[in-house]
């Protein structure tokens, strides 16, 4: 792409007009009724109170800052989608640290602080997450996750998609965020809308709404995070699956916490940073204390407790004060022997369990001495805890109760047939 556009740009302005308007007629009327796609996005997320995040390269930002600045004031945050829509690790890292740096200007003049990335094209390497850090940015949300949802749909098209956004199973791996030294990691689920649309070439809403309605069962039941994408212009195509999700979201309990990518960012650090005091006050009993952000909550099972709770899920009862006493027969926490790996003990601890280092294992409900760990033994992991339902006191994973989490977000790579055309020609 980038070896014609010299030769474009020199033909002038009438070459680049006829290539945008070759491009208008690949792509159909979509990107010329952005605006109301956008307008009928919006129309939908305040029909169900929430927010959303629209990834925006820079450039389109700088072109078109006005609209966004409109769109921004309802209650959308703006993420960095780039300085241009190009392969970021087709750059060097001193290359990403200058677009990085530009488009956080680009945003800035237009009065923005953008929070967050997503790399164009979900193509990212480590040298991208070490120039986010540099650049300031909170998260990063560049991680494709693939559920198998497809029920016999997947075709050799989506799966080299897969392959070249370099996607995880979540079957392997669980929908979380991750703190990252100071960057919170953010998967993006798949399907997408253009999976749907055009890599899969589903051929009702019906099936679409489908794959998505089972990744929400899915995170649902397994307290997990669904970063559902929706592109604004595949909108019109994608608006009923997209009705079906959040309706199925707002009916659900315990509740899914649908907020924005900067919300999840700063809860997930915020959550991180909670301390928990653990006294014994006789005839074998604890009284715990947590002190945390707002929404923070504590789960408690197979133990007797001397507050008020209420039934949770999966055995669970959620504790209405964050300062109480208890019995358990054994503490109702993870121990974890000296030799096991810090890696192990800071991906428990960013669940929300409660974490001891101790070499008494017969004290503890759960008692593990693993020397290494590694992000594929995560799910493994999360199974063998809450499906052997011993007694555990532990802090809810998401604000206020909330059993899992859900996020809406959209690139925008274009607001205009100029702007994609533009786009094409390298700018």
């Amino acid at each position: 792409m980038s070896s014609i556009t010299p030769a474009i740009r020199a033909k002038g302005p009438l070459v680049l007009f006829k290539r945008t308007f070759a491009i208008s007629q690949r792509y159909g009327l979509a990107l010329s009724k952005m605006g109301c796609a956008l307008a009928q996005f919006m129309s939908v997320l305040r029909q169900f109170d929430c927010g959303a995040t629209f990834p925006i390269t820079a450039i389109i930002l700088a072109r078109n800052s006005a609209i966004i600045r409109n769109i921004q004031a309802q209650g959308i945050e703006f993420a960095v989608h780039g300085y241009r829509h190009i392969d970021y690790t087709q750059l060097s890292r001193a290359e990403q640290l200058i677009h990085l740096s530009l488009a956080k200007q680009i945003f800035a003049r237009a009065g923005f602080q953008p929070a967050g990335f997503r790399s164009p094209y979900l193509r990212w390497n480590t040298d991208t997450l070490v120039a986010l850090r540099q650049q300031g940015f909170t998260y990063d949300s560049s991680q494709g996750l693939a559920w198998d949802v497809l029920d016999g749909h997947e075709t050799p098209t989506y799966r080299r998609a897969l392959s070249f956004y370099g996607a995880r199973s979540a079957s392997d791996y669980p929908s979380l965020p991750s703190l990252e030294d100071s960057l919170v990691r953010i998967p993006y689920s798949l399907p997408d809308d253009e999976a749907l649309v055009e890599r899969l070439a589903l051929e009702t809403t019906e099936q679409m709404a489908a794959s998505w309605l089972d990744i929400l069962r899915r995170t649902h039941e397994l307290g997990e995070l669904f970063t559902l994408g929706l592109h604004p212009e595949r909108f019109a195509v994608c608006r009923e699956p997209l009705i079906a999700v959040l309706a199925q979201a707002r009916s659900l309990t315990p509740t899914v916490w649908i907020a924005r990518l900067d919300e999840i960012a700063t809860w997930w650090w915020a959550r991180a940073g909670a301390s928990v005091e653990i006294t014994e006050v006789g005839d074998g009993r604890l009284h715990l204390s947590v002190a945390g952000p707002s929404g923070i909550t504590v789960l408690a099972r197979a133990v007797e407790i001397d507050a008020p709770t209420e039934p949770w899920t999966d055995s669970y009862r959620q504790v209405k004060t964050t300062a109480f006493s208890f019995y358990a027969p054994l503490r109702p926490f993870i121990g974890l022997s000296p030799a096991s790996s810090p890696e192990l003990a800071d991906f428990l601890h960013q669940q929300g369990y409660i974490v001891e280092v101790s070499e008494e294992r017969h004290r503890y409900s759960y008692y593990f001495d693993q020397a290494e760990f590694t992000a594929g033994q995560e799910r493994p992991l999360l199974a063998q805890i809450e499906e052997a339902d011993r007694p555990l006191v532990r802090l809810g994973r998401w604000p206020s109760g909330a059993r899992s989490a859900m996020a809406i977000t959209g690139d925008i790579d274009a607001l205009t047939l100029w702007d994609y055309g533009l786009r094409y020609l390298g700018y």
